[in-house]
């Protein structure tokens, strides 16, 4: 760059570029446009021009790979002088009006044509430099003081520092950078400062100033470019509003980076000795990015974090910059082939594969072939995104609207088309980049290539919308169930589904897809012709032998069908067409009808309407005899759990609080080892066939109430073996132990005896059942913490509360 011995006149007075083209064209001679620029030129002219670039071009080209330049960082981001002079004398003349200045109105806005350069302006732009044209003052002298000689030397890009000696108003001391000596004379001897010195230190001599200048030791280009960048410090609020109208998107974004950092590293607990109000935050000048004053406040936790989103999100819509997409890098043809390929297999696996969708559009970049990755993480809201999305559009089935898959994650209710937005998953960057642009922020979260869907619910209208929305983007239909039949997302999913056509006579293939459940066993959901199925396969035995599953499978699909016989809601079994049993991988399998219902995991329970439920399931089996197996008994569920408890007695334990726990039920173990104990207390409860895991994953609160599914563990037995099970398990409310409340586990007693009485001898015994059937639970616990330590903590809380709960009760019932 030339040295600049005055500033005319600078100010952002001009609109966003209107024009992003870059072409040529031939009339009455060849043009060259590039966006609002236009070179007219010869043929002679052009052909030497294009040689020239080309060549040129090329050998830049080579040197910007070689350095690894990058715009933006910091001004002057390459120090070194690279001029390229390869046959730069032009031999030919200008050819079209060498000599021309002309300012014309045009339909198209303002002419601006300096020889065979022609600006093209809009009315408002040109009245704005006609008024500077009009204003400026060419007599106005030079910098002489000492501000304006300093801002001289930094319109001017000098690399230096003040230095020591300085006086202001009367001598300005500085450390210029060795490279920048000679510019510096030159700055002065353009002023009219009288220069003396040599080499590396200079004396400049003015009316009102005298300049000392002397190369710098110690520092280097990078250096200098961190003073100076930093010398233009001000509040971000003050920068946001000054560049309201001239954004740049890629700074924005790595603003909002560095915000979203320190939210989530507040939201954390990791405190943070920093303002978190954004109207104390600084803006570090050239340098870019956010300067956090420091406090003497610690902030951490939730209230903290959201009080600074919510200042934050407030400041953005102020200024209108809450979505502001950055510049992306588009992939090239290879590339672009790549991730269609994986875009391709997404839509199936993530969409296509799921029963209630009927249709996919792809619309957007992916469609178009223009996916690629962002130049700086685009930040929206909390999100933050390093390449393109993959947009969709998915309609689904209106009387399936119900079985959304539980991995697509809601992110609005109701977007402007009328659809709902989802999550749908994530495809990986093409190339090894991908965590290169986040890595100065550790606590950034970030998606690669998001799979976002927009996602027709028929029931609730709106076909006109949607169908216009997709006109308007063109979008194209990657799938439909009607013309593609079901698809699956794996080769076992879908030999899965030829076996149920084949062995259930099914009218089609029907679509089949994992259910995410914390059970041994796999189970899937089917849907074939309107209907809603559940296959099980059986991987695990209950409270008995695993060498009996198959036997197991048998007497559950026959007390299902018994107890559905007896007016009792739970899902229907279906029979296979094909006379011999049906393995999935050598494993007993089971069809039975979707049980329609709420499933609630969490508490509030009702207590008190399941336990209500489980006494009208017993009491059911006190008509006909049921001629059901009683192979299965509560006693092997004893002598399956007691004898491990005494494994576990017998270990010795780091964990003193589970130490004290097993010492503690020792002692009410023992009266339970004794089998003719047992015999007595199952022989003073009535013996029923028992559900045998009554928890709240297993109970369908449906329109005839309280329905439940999953006899995986079912017995013939003691039922208040049944009545214990699910009160304990009702109050440690599965994997939600922070909400555990044991005045459950008395509703839930006393809930089941008001629907069925409990005989005198069961409420003498209630102590002994809680004792029994608590270290029963107590051990399982114990052992999934030894099999599954990452399930550790959970499992321990749960076996401390079971502890607790049964010595508390012991002696008090």
């Amino acid at each position: 760059m030339g040295v600049i011995k005055k500033v005319i006149f600078r100010g952002q007075i001009l609109s966003k570029p209107k024009h992003r083209n870059l072409f040529l064209d031939m009339e009455e001679n060849i043009h060259i446009h590039f966006r609002d620029l236009r070179i007219e030129m010869g043929r002679a002219e052009f052909e030497e021009f294009a040689a020239v670039f080309l060549r040129q071009s090329a050998e830049l080209g080579a040197i910007i790979r070689e350095r690894n330049y990058e715009d933006g960082k910091l001004p002057n981001a390459n120090q070194d002088d690279v001029r390229i002079w390869t046959e730069s004398r032009l031999k030919n003349e200008v050819k079209y009006h060498p000599r021309r200045f002309s300012l014309e109105e045009c339909g198209d806005g303002y002419h601006f044509h300096y020889r065979n350069y022609k600006l093209l302006l809009d009315r408002e732009e040109f009245l704005q430099l006609a008024a500077v044209f009009a204003s400026v003052d060419t007599s106005a002298g030079y910098a002489r003081s000492y501000p304006e000689v300093l801002a001289l030397l930094e319109e001017n890009e000098v690399d230096f520092v003040l230095a020591e000696g300085n006086a202001p108003d009367e001598t300005l001391s500085i450390a210029v950078a060795p490279y920048h000596i000679p510019k510096v004379k030159d700055v002065f001897r353009y002023i009219g400062f009288e220069a003396e010195g040599a080499g590396t230190l200079w004396t400049f001599r003015g009316e009102a100033l005298t300049v000392k200048a002397r190369s710098s030791v110690g520092l280097v280009a990078q250096d200098f470019r961190r003073f100076r960048a930093l010398s233009g410090v001000a509040r971000l609020v003050d920068f946001l509003g000054s560049c309201s109208a001239t954004v740049d998107a890629n700074d924005i974004n790595r603003i909002k980076c560095q915000v979203l950092d320190l939210y989530f590293t507040v939201l954390r607990g990791e405190g943070v000795t920093a303002e978190t109000d954004p109207q104390l935050w600084l803006h570090a000048g050239q340098a870019g990015g956010v300067i956090f004053p420091y406090s003497a406040r610690r902030r951490s936790g939730k209230q903290d974090a959201e009080e600074l989103y919510r200042g934050w999100s407030a400041l953005l819509s102020q200024f209108q910059f809450g979505f502001v997409k950055p510049r992306k890098n588009i992939y090239d043809a290879e590339a672009q082939a790549r991730v269609a390929a994986q875009v391709e297999e997404a839509l199936r696996r993530e969409a296509a594969a799921f029963g209630c969708v009927t249709r996919v559009y792809l619309m957007g970049s992916a469609m178009r072939g223009e996916l690629g990755r962002y130049q700086v993480p685009f930040v929206h809201g909390k999100l933050v995104k390093l390449g393109s999305d993959i947009d969709i559009l998915v309609e689904l089935d209106e009387s399936l609207e119900g079985h959304l898959p539980s991995s697509w994650r809601l992110v609005n209710r109701q977007a402007s088309n009328t659809c709902a937005v989802y999550h749908l998953g994530e495809i990986p960057l093409d190339g090894t980049e991908a965590t290169s642009a986040v890595a100065d922020y550790r606590n950034l979260n970030c998606v690669e290539h998001l799979l976002d869907a927009y996602v027709h619910f028929p029931s609730g209208g709106h076909a006109e919308e949607k169908d216009a929305f997709l006109r308007r983007f063109g979008a194209r239909l990657v799938f439909d169930r009607e013309r593609d039949g079901a698809i699956h997302s794996s080769s076992e999913l879908a030999s899965i589904a030829e076996g149920l056509q084949q062995h259930y006579a099914l009218p089609s293939l029907p679509a089949v897809e994992r259910l995410a459940v914390s059970s041994g066993n796999r189970l899937y959901k089917v849907f074939s012709q309107g209907r809603v199925l559940v296959l099980k396969v059986f991987r695990v035995s209950g409270n008995y032998s695993s060498s009996r599953i198959e036997e197991h499978a048998t007497y559950e699909s026959a007390l299902i069908a018994d107890l559905r016989a007896r007016g009792i809601p739970t899902a229907a079994v279906i029979p296979p067409v094909l006379p011999e049993a049906w393995h999935v991988d050598g494993a007993p399998t089971m069809l039975y009808e979707w049980l329609p219902g709420e499933l609630r995991k969490k508490p509030e329970y009702p207590v008190e309407e399941v336990a209500a439920a489980l006494a009208r399931l017993h009491a059911a089996q006190t008509g006909p005899a049921s001629g059901l197996s009683e192979a299965f008994r509560f006693d092997e569920t004893c002598m399956i759990w007691l004898p491990a408890f005494e494994r576990y007695r017998t270990m010795q334990w780091d964990d003193a609080e589970i130490a004290s726990a097993i010492a503690g039920l020792s002692a009410v173990a023992a009266w339970h080892h004794a089998g003719e104990n047992r015999d007595m207390l199952y022989a003073r409860s009535p013996s029923v066939h028992c559900h045998g895991d009554v928890t709240p994953k297993n109970v369908i609160l449906g329109p005839e109430g309280p329905g439940f599914f999953d006899f995986n563990n079912a017995f013939f037995g003691p039922r208040m073996a049944d009545v214990i099970d699910g009160a304990f398990e009702f109050s440690l409310a599965e994997q939600y132990f922070h909400l555990a409340d044991f005045r459950r586990f008395d509703a839930f007693v006393s809930s089941y005896s008001a629907a069925a009485p409990a005989n005198e001898a069961e409420t003498q015994d209630l102590g002994r059942w809680i004792e029994l059937i608590g270290i029963i639970k107590f051990a399982k616990e114990l052992r999934v913490m030894l099999q599954k330590p990452s399930n550790e903590s959970l499992r321990r809380s749960r076996a401390l509360a079971i502890a607790g709960w049964v010595l508390g009760k012991r002696g008090a019932v």
